[in-house]
């Protein structure tokens, strides 16, 4: 690996690189040839993230920490990105306040909460990994929800607030999933909804996502069609 180097202080780039930690991202140490060895690693779904981990991630991580990423599709796990073998990297993630192994405890480092913008870019980031839009045909009419799930309850619970500091109507609400074993774990969901604050998340939380970019595009689109093609564009996809 390169000669790494890392951040030495907090900038918008590096939130958004701890929010995709947040949604994606997973580390610990273990036995590697002999030797105890932090892991790494960051993965998205095969098909729909690939083009953010080319456009967005590799680049990022070139910038904050000198490192060029050798992203790669395991169809075995239908996931695509990168594992990392560097004890020194997961290291200056715990001193972040990131923990090692399972997430169910994860939250947003409150380094992170210290100022607007920095709350917008790791909302960013967890939303481009563990976000979704969805544009539900009601009414006779499209409107818009955006969902985050997590595991952790305490990381629900400080995107809910952050999302509420920066002027987003916010809910939050649980579901049991179903596990491997008959274990089940509850999934919680944060949405925030309607026309107006799915133009503002676009505008001040700026999702870099491409499949996030194309289904605003996609919206954007319906909403300047005349009344009576509006009709007729629902109406095929009813």
């Amino acid at each position: 690996m390169e000669n790494i180097r890392f951040p030495k202080s907090i900038s918008c780039d590096l939130a958004e690189e701890i929010g995709w930690h947040l949604g994606d991202g997973s580390m610990n140490y273990y036995i590697n040839k002999g030797k105890i060895v932090g892991s790494y690693s960051l993965r998205g779904h095969i098909k729909d993230d690939k083009l953010h981990y080319i456009q967005r991630v590799r680049p990022l991580f070139k910038k904050l920490y000198n490192i060029t990423l050798r992203l790669h599709e395991m169809p075995s796990t239908g996931v695509f990105g990168f594992q990392i073998w560097n004890s020194k990297f997961v290291s200056f993630k715990k001193k972040l306040g990131l923990p090692l192994g399972k997430k169910e405890d994860i939250t947003i480092p409150k380094v992170l909460m210290k100022i607007n913008k920095n709350r917008s870019a790791v909302l960013r980031g967890i939303f481009d990994t563990d976000g979704c839009i969805y544009l539900e045909k009601k009414n006779r009419s499209l409107y818009p929800r955006m969902h985050i799930g997590t595991i952790s309850k305490k990381l629900a619970k400080s995107m809910v607030a952050n999302f509420r500091i920066l002027g987003f109507r916010t809910t939050l609400h649980h579901e049991n999933q179903n596990k491997i074993q008959r274990r089940i774990n509850t999934l919680y969901v944060i949405s925030i909804r309607g026309k107006e604050m799915f133009n503002k998340f676009m505008k001040e939380i700026k999702p870099q996502n491409p499949k996030h970019i194309r289904k605003y595009l996609f919206y954007k689109s319906y909403i300047f069609l005349k009344k009576q093609d509006k009709v007729t564009f629902i109406n095929k996809l009813l």
